[in-house]
């Protein structure tokens, strides 16, 4: 047993800093790739290469949590593998290292991977993918905005709905991947910071882009269900309702994308209240379900990728170089990402269960890695 347990934390040094490298390298590699995608943007507003760089380093939980998965199976594989290799694993075997022993040392490797996938998927890229959304919305200079309970705020720069107002504040709940703001309320100042209107409605659709004076570009929202309140001269107020209204405005969908934070960025207490808030108002919820069934499920992927890994250890060297075990890991991650993926937007169309739709490329990886393990440890007798 003392022997066991030995060994177990010989692996475990093995297998987390590796795990640790490869993760460090894929985050490196994708932080470069979109630091490039953001060098189109440099220059406009206040946005340069330090806010560039600031939001890229804001956005690395997000890439962590994502990567962690494929890491740890590419990093597995690779210290399993050197075991083999080594022949170090087959010592421990004949020393009374059983299959048994094996999936538990698995189990509990696997745990702190499944408890920081966990925690940054609820606690830190929530906060830094909004803190870094913030940022970038705020130094592009299209749109200025605060998330709070009542929703988000926003400083719109461009004048409309008939009324010459020098300033015009946005509040909206919350919006959709289709281009629809819910429950919008539009404060319209004059120049002395005198409310001129209030404007409520149930959603915003985006229309298209237009020119607005000065040669701006805005983007026109169609405004549905609306009530008005309009604060008169005489200090009257003055109430109308249209089924429809236009509105011009700086907020535009590409705006609206880095502003708000998407489904799968959100906490899985975040997701799930808000798909209640979607299904109270009788609104679809099926994105955000999913999304929240994701973040459920997507920790115990690293478990599956260790013992994914597992059958390494019982492949010789003569089974394979350590470098092709590892490019099969990679493969085998690649697959598994977008496996992922494929059945997220499968399950967003076809309104499939989403814990099905969450767990099902688990399951098909853990499958693949019981029969490889039951298929290597019978040739390896």
């Amino acid at each position: 047993m003392a022997q066991s347990r030995t060994f177990e934390r010989y692996v475990a040094r093995g297998i987390y800093g590796r795990i640790g490298f490869v993760l460090l390298g894929f985050v490196g590699l994708f932080a470069l790739f979109d630091l490039v995608a953001e060098l189109e943007d440099i220059g406009r507003g206040s946005y340069r290469i330090q806010e560039a760089m600031q939001y890229i380093a804001l956005r690395i939980p997000a890439m962590s949590y994502e990567l962690m998965p494929v890491a740890t199976l590419i990093g597995a594989l690779w210290a399993l593998s050197s075991l083999a290799a080594s022949s170090e694993y087959t010592v421990a075997r004949a020393s009374g290292f059983r299959p048994a022993d094996a999936l538990k040392a698995m189990a509990r490797l696997g745990l702190p991977l499944v408890l920081l996938t966990a925690l940054l998927s609820e606690l830190i890229v929530p906060w830094s993918e909004a803190a870094g959304s913030k940022l970038r919305a705020s130094a592009l200079g299209s749109v200025s905005a605060d998330a709070l309970r009542s929703g988000y705020w926003l400083r719109d720069s461009v004048k409309g709905l008939g009324v010459n107002a020098a300033e015009r504040m946005l509040n909206l709940r919350g919006a959709t991947p289709d281009q629809r703001l819910l429950d919008v309320v539009i404060y319209e100042f004059d120049a002395s910071k005198r409310l001129l209107r209030v404007v409520r409605a149930k959603q915003a659709v985006f229309d298209q882009l237009v020119s607005a004076s000065g040669g701006q570009q805005a983007s026109r929202w169609s405004l549905q269900q609306t009530t008005s309140l309009t604060l008169g001269s005489d200090g009257g107020l003055t109430k109308s309702t249209a089924d429809r209204l236009e509105m011009i405005s700086s907020l535009s969908p590409n705006t609206l994308g880095a502003l708000l934070v998407k489904p799968d960025q959100m906490s899985a207490r975040d997701l799930w209240a808000y798909s209640r808030y979607l299904k109270a108002g009788r609104q679809s919820a099926t994105r955000y379900e999913l999304a929240f069934w994701k973040k459920v499920i997507y920790p115990v992927a690293c478990w599956v990728m260790l013992l994914m890994a597992l059958p390494a250890a019982y492949l010789q060297a003569r089974g394979g170089t350590v470098g092709l075990k590892v490019f099969l890991g990679i493969v085998f991650g690649v697959a598994f990402h977008l496996l992922n993926s494929l059945f997220s937007h499968l399950g967003a169309m076809n309104t499939w269960p989403a814990p099905m739709v969450a767990a099902i490329p688990s399951l098909v990886a853990l499958t693949f890695a019981l029969v490889m393990l039951v298929r290597v440890q019978r040739r390896s007798l």
